[in-house]
């Protein structure tokens, strides 16, 4: 088989058992693991087919994707927070610096793991339906949290190696993965981003209708499912649709206190939407986003601007995420958002939270010059971290800019400001403290750099993928 994507799609059954999809690649990914039981199997009973689908979700805490990689990728490729020109470990240089080239294993993991999840998540979609001792409720809770789930996934994947929606929604992007694949099957070329995006928007609202909004947020339930549907319609400019699912999305939960934003993002709280577990055993403990972030235990290589950190006033409780600690290091900002939880390499990574539902809500009514509406949305979320904010009177373009900035100071670290760059088509500056400076715009040739190129694997193995397809300054 061509495509090295299908070397890669096998689904784990939480800990205890896994089914594999062989390849003819190389021989040893024919061999069943110890562990595995036949793919018919798995499917034999709601049980372990729901197995499958923790193990589907439990891959994205891993360290290539959810777990580590993707947040953090999506933040140092911005103006805010920055990997020490010290004491780096050599961990994310090359990211920040914007010089990722397509055999650089940034560019490499993120898509393989990516396409795995698809993989098992398309194995799940088209096997429920035929589960013998599943109730319908069961079978509808299987097909929607897996289309939830790779519709998540195909929208990260989208974000970091197609170019934005708005500059070319028909420009090349991402593989469109939406069914089983054999080891017969032909490479899949790269699709265009409307019809990723159509497919992304037709499993969400699949998912939407078949799912209802449950306790554990480790699972993409209804709710979850509409904010991930924001998130892609607020890619795309569709403002109404995008408003009305964020809205959706954040109705019946109650934001956190000012107090309790500083408690360290390292307990899901009352307006967690989706969020991510890992553990030191099932996770590389100091390969994780606290181990990162927090000054002690762990590379503590996380730094914030400076001139990000000027943008807070005294009265704005989130500007105590940031510590200047000579000991630690004299010329930088540490950031004390992101915690361990008791254990080194123990947590849950918030991925979805009300917050970024108000804003999303907030930057649409702008769009649709709904300024009273959109003033209201920003205010919740400012109000909430700075006791003396005033309602903004701005509109138009100033009340954007100013949506966007309330979105850089609440969701810093949290992996939004790459795609908030791209999406918008603003001007990256980085001033300041930066070790790497940049000033650029998407009229410049170096803005190529904001958008990832595909793998240089994918490129060797795809016979539908050619060195002509690979993204624009590769």
């Amino acid at each position: 088989m061509k495509n090295m994507t299908l070397k890669y799609i096998k689904i784990s059954l939480a800990a205890v058992v896994l089914f594999t999809i062989t390849s003819c690649s190389n021989d040893y990914l024919n061999l069943d693991p110890s562990t595995s039981i036949p793919e018919e199997q798995v499917f034999s009973s709601f049980e372990s087919a729901n197995s499958a689908l923790i193990g589907a979700y439990d891959q994205l805490s891993g360290y290539t994707f959810d777990g580590l990689f993707v947040p953090i990728l999506s933040d140092i490729m911005g103006e805010d927070v920055m990997i020490n020109s010290v004491d780096n470990w050599n961990w994310f240089v090359a990211v920040y610096q914007l010089n990722v080239l397509p055999n650089y294993v940034f560019a490499e993991s993120p898509w393989w793991l990516g396409y795995k999840v698809i993989a098992d998540a398309n194995k799940i979609i088209d096997n429920a339906p035929a589960i013998p001792d599943a109730t319908e409720e069961q079978k509808n809770q299987l097909l929607g949290g897996a289309k939830a789930l790779r519709a998540y996934v195909m929208l990260k994947l989208v974000e970091m190696y197609a170019p934005a929606y708005s500059r070319n929604p028909e420009a090349l992007s991402i593989m469109l993965v939406n069914k089983t694949l054999t080891a017969n099957d032909e490479s899949l070329p790269r699709a265009p981003l409307s019809a990723v995006y159509e497919q992304i928007e037709k499993d969400l609202i699949s998912a939407i209708n078949l799912l209802e909004d449950n306790d554990d947020k480790g699972f993409l339930d209804k709710r979850g499912a509409q904010a991930v549907l924001a998130r892609a319609y607020l890619n795309t400019e569709q403002w109404e649709k995008a408003r009305n699912m964020a809205v959706d999305a954040y109705t019946g939960l109650d934001l956190v206190s000012g107090t309790e934003l500083l408690s360290g993002f390292n307990y899901r709280n009352s307006e967690t939407i989706f969020t991510i577990a890992y553990t030191p055993e099932d996770n590389n403990t100091y390969l994780s986003i606290p181990s990162f972030y927090y000054p002690v235990s762990g590379y503590s290589s996380m730094r914030a601007n400076n001139n990000f950190v000027d943008l807070f006033s005294t009265s704005d409780i989130r500007g105590y995420s940031f510590v200047l600690e000579p000991q630690i290091d004299p010329n930088r900002y540490l950031i004390v958002k992101f915690s361990h939880n008791q254990l080194v390499g123990n947590a849950e990574r918030i991925s979805i939270r009300a917050s970024e539902m108000y804003l999303i809500e907030a930057e649409c009514e702008a769009n649709l010059n709904n300024y009273a509406e959109a003033q209201d949305a920003l205010y919740t979320i400012q109000k909430r971290a700075n006791p003396i904010a005033r309602k903004s009177t701005s509109t138009g373009q100033a009340l954007i800019d100013e949506i966007l900035l309330e979105r850089r100071k609440e969701l810093f670290g949290e992996g939004f400001r790459w795609n908030d760059i791209k999406r918008t088509q603003g001007r990256f500056t980085r001033e300041g403290d930066h070790w790497v400076k940049f000033d650029i715009g998407p009229e410049d040739e170096d803005y190529y750099r904001l958008t990832f190129p595909i793998p240089q694997s994918e490129l060797d193995a795809n016979s539908n993928i050619s060195e002509s397809d690979q993204n624009t300054g590769y």
